[in-house]
């Protein structure tokens, strides 16, 4: 059972709410939330990663996976209109990963596989954010090496 399924199903709803200014100052301001949470799942399984094993730890992997999941998801769905298709996309497919590798670990209970797919998804996690940032500086006129 999911983090999400144990609040019955209750999501805390928020609005995002984006500068009024131009599309590219509202698709910087989104690509800079989407990397900061990007950015803070990394940090979180990787000290998560190296606290040890055990039947906690599989708990807190589970819980961590499922609200980052359910966190890019939703973030994702409040600014799909400003940021690319093809971006929202793939942060969508990450979600999808961190769910599927959720629901595996529940099925399983296999630790170590969960650590890899976590690892797994956490390098992915820095991956998006460093396109976040390379987005936002073209955005900004900035070019900056990729």
């Amino acid at each position: 059972m999911t983090v999400y399924q144990q609040n019955g199903g209750a999501r805390q709803t928020r609005q995002i709410v984006l500068c009024s200014g131009p599309p590219e100052e509202r698709q910087v301001m989104a690509l800079g939330i989407i990397r900061r949470v990007l950015i803070q799942f990394h940090k979180e399984w990787t000290a998560l990663r190296d606290q040890g094993s055990g039947e906690a730890w599989v708990a807190a992997a589970n819980a961590l996976l499922d609200r980052y999941s359910h966190q890019l998801y939703d973030i994702v769905r409040d600014v799909e209109t400003v940021v690319a298709e093809d971006f929202a996309t793939e942060i969508r497919c990450l979600s999808a990963d961190m769910i599927k590798t959720t629901n595996i670990l529940v099925m399983t209970n296999c630790e170590e596989d969960c650590r890899e797919r976590g690892d797994t998804l956490a390098k992915e996690a820095l991956r998006h954010a460093e396109r976040c940032l390379v987005r936002s500086a073209w955005r900004r006129g900035k070019r900056i090496a990729p």
